[in-house]
């Protein structure tokens, strides 16, 4: 890192991290789980993980989408018993949500407002409540969702998949065969990273009904690449997106805890990566994906490293397009880029999937003893979020 004002800051380091396992909405192991229980799990695990006394957390901050009303953050601390004088709160900011909550903890730290920190985010659709303008008491609503962005043209509010997916395809010139190609390689990777217990350093296990649910349940050994050529877009004819080609309705929730360097190494805590970078940015909601590649960028001038020297990226691709898109326009090979697979295949429940990118990386790169990484995230809307970590070798 090139030498400014903003080094001479208090580094934010990442000391613990924990997810949840990912799983289906509505059908799978989580689907009874509420969003409560869900961000109780993960903000548990980090301060075990930790070992520090919950008494010093300054803070909690969590990401969420389409909860509905109430502080999810809030909730969790009281239902954990948490000192009572221990802030905690919201922010929305759609699927970069998880990673602003993040962006939020290291502006605290390194303006000296803060020591300790937990931020993450969640998302289960399975539980949350309906919100939108027509909502009712019955759970009945015109508009199942609140509006991600104005109508534009033959791009609606709600539809994603044209605007994003789709939108992204268009601009960056992507054919039908190149994204089926990211999404089997992404499935392939995901499924290999979850069978050799890779990724099990992320998670932490859910207690539903008695039953420990601990395994992610999106990745697919089915959807090769013959799969998924055989697929009709539901979006338009000769259109790109299929529905193995985009991520599926996730529930899950993901956490960390960030620290000011010396106030966790006198309380005996680890420093696993230092956040030397970050960057929001914002775009017409059918630009996002660029705006999350001008993210990066932003991001990695922030910490004074170049593109060829990043060890690791991992951008959230909801849509196998974005993932192509990102490849193309930083010019980074497939040995450097979302390593076990990405959201495509893991899952992607919208507040949580910016901390479980981050998360990913610390995991990854310390398996490898150390390195640099950068991660991405795309938002309904026109966001665009991006993190650079410096990760730490694992302590023998």
């Amino acid at each position: 890192m090139s030498d400014s004002p903003r080094n001479a800051m208090p580094d934010a380091v990442v000391v613990a991290y924990a997810r949840t396992p990912f799983t289906r909405s509505l059908v799978g192991g989580l689907a009874k789980a509420s969003e409560f229980e869900l961000a109780s799990a993960v903000i548990r695990g980090v301060i075990d993980r930790s070992g520090l006394d919950p008494a010093l957390i300054d803070t909690i901050v969590l990401g969420e989408v389409l909860q509905g009303g109430g502080c999810i953050a809030r909730y969790s601390a009281l239902d954990l018993g948490l000192p009572l004088d221990i802030p905690a709160y919201d922010v929305g900011g759609w699927c970069t949500s998880g990673m602003v909550a993040m962006h939020q903890a290291v502006a605290g730290i390194r303006a000296g407002m803060a020591r300790c920190v937990v931020a993450g985010g969640l998302n289960t659709p399975s539980q949350s409540p309906l919100a939108g303008p027509h909502f009712a008491t019955t759970g009945i609503t015109d508009t199942p969702i609140a509006p991600m962005h104005p109508g534009i043209g033959e791009m609606p509010a709600l539809d994603l998949a044209l605007m994003l997916g789709e939108g992204t395809a268009t601009q960056f010139g992507l054919t039908r065969a190149e994204v089926d190609d990211w999404a089997a390689r992404a499935h392939a990777l995901a499924c290999e990273a979850h069978e050799g217990g890779v990724l099990d350093a992320e998670k932490v296990a859910v207690d539903v009904g008695g039953a420990a649910v601990f395994d992610d349940e999106l990745p697919s050994r089915d959807l090769t690449l013959e799969a998924l050529a055989s697929m009709n877009s539901f979006v338009g004819e000769d259109c790109t997106v299929t529905v193995g080609n985009q991520t599926g309705l996730t529930d899950g929730a993901a956490a960390v805890l960030i620290c000011e360097r010396e106030f966790a190494l006198a309380h005996g805590m680890t420093p696993l990566a230092r956040i030397t970078g970050w960057s929001v940015v914002g775009s017409t909601p059918e630009g996002a994906t660029e705006a999350t590649i001008t993210a990066t960028r932003r991001a990695l001038d922030v910490a004074g490293v170049d593109v060829g020297a990043v060890d690791l990226f991992d951008v959230h691709d909801s849509y196998a397009s974005i993932g192509v898109a990102y490849e193309r326009s930083l010019g980074v090979g497939r040995d450097r880029l979302n390593v076990h697979g990405g959201g495509l295949a893991l899952g992607h429940p919208y507040g949580a999937s910016g901390t479980r990118v981050a998360s990913t990386l610390i995991n990854e790169l310390q398996r490898r003893g150390g390195g640099v990484g950068a991660g991405a995230i795309v938002s309904a809307g026109g966001l665009g979020a991006a993190i650079v970590l410096d990760v730490m070798p694992p302590v023998q």
